[in-house]
Order: structure tokens, then C-alpha cells, then sequence
């Protein structure tokens, strides 16, 4: 009895906050650009960080404080060495590219919205000359979205990037750390 008491708690509780979650839906898509500061490591060699342009797309689905969001985006970073090795990457170009998935988690307050964001998703890294990978990776970070009415909103956000590629076949386990700081606007349908 108690358990079809509790079912039915459930239930209800659902049936009576869906119409007011479903009003709270939202479909969003946008464009950002930024910086990215990017510092590879590999065992026994020391990189300079380096800084790019960085560009995406976003795509995103809202209910509540609750948001799933589809991202891409590109930096093309060049490499440092800080010291000669064995390495010939010296000079070389890192075309880094994220396809991946994001959940958010807004807290709204009058018309900023800020939010903490975590995502996986599939990286790919191309260096000229060397070689090129893709595997899966992870990030997180934080973001703050200013609503400019119901249509429209800009948003700024700082997320760390982390994947492990084999890029070479002789220097394997290439780690590549990556801050982006992005600023964009979002159109909400």
C-alpha cells in the first residue's frame, strides 16, 4: 500500500509541475569567439603556452535551470618549444577542433543567468607536418548569460579543455590542456 501511495505521490507531484516546466522550455542556438590558451605536454618535453583565436557554434535545449547544449569549435595554435629535443614540432601549427555535448546548470537571477557547465565530447588535433588523432575528452567551467529580452542574450564563459592523442607514432601520449575564454550572443526560438 505504502509504495502505491508513494507511485501515486510521484505522480502527481509530475503531472502538476510538467505544464510549468514544459512553459519553461527553450530552444536556443548562437555564435562565440574568444581565446584559447593552450599548453601541450608529453613526458620529457617542455612546451611554451600559446594563445589563439577561438571560434563555435552553439546549439541548446533549456527547461528550468536545466540545459543540454551541442558545441563546436576551432583554435589553431602554433607550438614552442622552451628548450631544443628530439622533437621536430618546433614551428609546426595545432589545428585543435571539439565536437562534443555540455550539460548546464543555470542559477537565474532577475535577467543574469549564471551557470556551471561540464561536457565530453570527441577532440581532434592536427599537426602540420607530424600527424593527426582524435579521441574522446572532458570539460567544465562557468559561464554568465545576460537575457536581453525573450529573444536574444549574450553570454561570456571560461571552460578547461582536457584530451590525451597519440599524435606521433614515435612521441605518444601528446596531453593537451586548453583554457577557452569565449564571448558570444544566442538568438532563443
Amino acid at each position: 500500500m505504502r509504495k502505491k501511495l508513494f507511485v501515486l505521490t510521484v505522480f502527481l507531484v509530475l503531472a502538476v509541475s510538467a505544464p510549468r516546466a514544459f512553459g519553461q522550455l527553450g530552444i536556443y542556438g548562437g555564435v562565440f569567439g574568444g581565446f584559447s590558451s593552450q599548453k601541450p605536454s608529453l613526458p620529457e618535453v617542455d612546451f611554451e603556452a600559446d594563445g589563439a583565436f577561438v571560434y563555435g557554434a552553439r546549439l541548446g535545449l533549456r527547461v528550468l535551470m536545466f540545459g543540454v547544449e551541442g558545441n563546436f569549435f576551432r583554435a589553431v595554435h602554433d607550438i614552442s618549444l622552451r628548450e631544443l629535443a628530439m622533437l621536430d614540432w618546433h614551428g609546426q601549427t595545432v589545428d585543435f577542433n571539439y565536437y562534443g555535448l555540455n550539460l548546464k546548470l543555470f542559477f537565474p537571477v532577475l535577467i543574469l543567468h549564471p551557470y556551471l557547465t561540464a561536457g565530453f565530447g570527441y577532440y581532434t588535433v592536427d599537426i602540420s607536418e607530424v600527424g593527426d588523432d582524435g579521441k574522446a575528452g572532458y570539460n567544465f567551467g562557468a559561464g554568465l548569460e545576460l537575457q536581453l529580452g525573450k529573444r536574444f542574450s549574450l553570454g561570456v564563459e571560461g571552460k578547461w579543455h582536457q584530451v590525451k592523442l597519440d599524435v606521433d607514432i614515435l612521441h605518444p601520449g601528446l596531453s593537451v590542456g586548453d583554457f577557452t575564454l569565449t564571448g558570444g550572443f544566442s538568438i532563443h526560438f
